[in-house]
């Protein structure tokens, strides 16, 4: 096998990926390998913003104490203080580099500000557009697209490179001082996502195949307000629509948040995900409706042209028309734990974004966190791995053999199934019962997986090893939290009320 060499290598093209990519040229070359396109990412579906105290009436404090009140007490407070305060600078970064937002800053569910910074409801377009413009003019950087990760290699007890199937030219090797895995979420555990094809849990996969520590993974976020329509499922209804004014209904049209918490819509994202589900099972109706017909039509065409335009190729005019919403699966609170400059567990490795667990979000991630995070970290890796020493690497001694892959046809009936069994067992709600089914399936899956016949390399077969392994690591987690915290909630466990939200009497 060939092998390149670079200072650093990058695996993901989101906004921690490209971010550390920015950062870390200023030291040497830096290589980004993404298994689709560059724009291909969590970063350029998200829609409502970054959150940031830049307000006349806002500080860093106030955003520190929502942040920490969203997840639940299981925040780590120095990881929040470091995110905070960083804010304003990651704003000014992105500024910096040609990104444009609107003049008026948003709000959004669990802050007490409003301090959403947005273009629209095109955030992660715009910062994915001006970020990946950035990569792209500098030539320290490589990108190399279609590219798929398919193990880390390790050499002395540290990661030293990575190995990567890259079509036509198939397995090729890259070594360099350190490896940033920036490779997202893992929504496609789930039938109902809001993520794109690519969330398939890769980064998990290959720190898991290094030992790396993996944490609370039993804290997958559900979003409360997707569209419920065959034709669209899954696509978002930002939470900045409710924090403009659009309400929750039921289908009796009782405003039904009153029942729930005193915020109302703007409560974190777990209880108002709860509350909906609780209304869905109560009712016994298939969605919930958002309503903004009491709002100008100018405003939120201004506003959210994007959705605007989604909903009225449906034959939904959302000035008119109550909009049919359910949860779906959104974010991992969870992932592989690192500290402030984004190390992991295994010297050499780093990750920043979704997939990492940095201790910000807790039990529940506060709403436009995520970017700020990606931003921040990131940056914080970039200046650590400046620092990190030439690893001495016997090529000869690496572990270069070819991943299992059965045929990608075998592997379909499993992920669908994986899927069926993660939005059954480890959804909204949960029970024990539900959630030890679904660890037996997860056993079944992993182990038809491992026995099926070796067959040419296939992205599609790897990404369901790497669902396995990440869907193992949510169940485990959550039959072991014996507590109702934040997004989980076991109706089996003693006091099922702690986590709220149940209807008022």
């Amino acid at each position: 096998m060939r092998f390149d060499r670079f200072d650093t290598l990058v695996v993901g093209s989101g906004l921690a990926g490209l971010t550390f990519a920015l950062k870390a040229s200023a030291f040497g070359r830096v290589c980004v390998l993404t298994k689709a396109e560059i724009t291909d990412n969590n970063t350029n579906w998200a829609q409502g913003g970054i959150a940031a105290a830049v307000g006349e009436s806002d500080d860093w404090h106030l955003h520190e104490e929502d942040t920490l009140v969203a997840g639940a007490g299981l925040c780590d407070p120095a990881a929040v203080r470091f995110l905070v305060q960083r804010a304003p600078e990651a704003i000014d970064w992105l500024r910096g580099l040609g990104a444009r937002f609107d003049l008026e800053l948003g709000r959004e569910g669990g802050h007490s500000r409003n301090r959403i910074v947005h273009h629209a409801d095109r955030t992660g377009w715009e910062v994915e557009r001006a970020v990946s413009e950035a990569v792209r003019r500098d030539p320290n950087i490589t990108v190399l697209e279609n590219a798929f990760v398919t193990r880390l290699l390790r050499h002395g007890g540290r990661v030293v490179g990575l190995a990567a199937h890259l079509g036509d030219a198939g397995l090729r090797g890259y070594l360099a001082r350190a490896v940033l895995l920036a490779t997202g979420g893992c929504g496609k555990l789930y039938s109902h996502t809001t993520n794109p094809r690519v969330a398939t849990a890769d980064g998990i996969g290959l720190a898991s195949g290094v030992g790396a520590e993996i944490r609370d993974m039993e804290f997958m976020q559900f979003h409360p307000t997707t569209l419920s329509h065959p034709q669209r499922s899954g696509f978002l209804i930002t939470e900045a629509v409710r924090g403009a004014g659009g309400t929750l209904r039921n289908h009796r049209g009782r405003r039904f948040m009153y029942d729930y918490d005193d915020r109302l819509e703007l409560a974190p994202r777990d209880v108002v995900a709860r509350a909906i589900e609780s209304e869905l099972k109560r009712l016994e109706t298939w969605c919930v409706y958002l309503d903004t017909t009491h709002l100008s039509p100018e405003r939120l065409r201004h506003e959210f042209p994007t959705i605007w335009d989604a909903l009225r190729g449906l034959g939904i005019e959302m000035e008119k028309d109550w909009v049919p919403i359910v949860p779906a699966q959104h974010y991992s609170c969870g992932g592989v734990v690192t500290d402030l400059e984004a190390r992991t567990s295994v010297p050499g490795l780093y990750a920043s974004g979704e997939v990492a667990r940095t201790g910000v979000h807790g039990a529940n991630r506060l709403a436009s966190n995520s970017l700020l995070e990606a931003i921040v970290f990131s940056t914080s890796a970039a200046e650590a791995v400046a620092r990190e020493q030439e690893p001495v690497v016997e090529e000869a001694a690496l572990d270069l053999s070819p991943p299992h892959c059965p045929l990608e046809g075998e592997t379909i009936p499993i992920r669908h199934t994986l899927q069926r069994t993660m939005g059954g067992g480890l959804g909204v709600f949960r029970t024990t019962a539900g959630m030890e089914a679904a660890r037996t399936k997860v056993a079944e899956l992993t182990a038809h997986f491992d026995s099926l016949p070796g067959a040419e390399f296939s992205a599609y077969s790897r990404e369901a090893h790497n669902l396995l392994v990440a869907a193992k690591y949510v169940v485990e987690g959550a039959l072991a939290r014996r507590e109702n915290v934040g997004l989980h909630f076991n109706a089996d466990l003693p006091d099922p009320a702690a986590a709220g939200p149940a209807p008022r009497a």
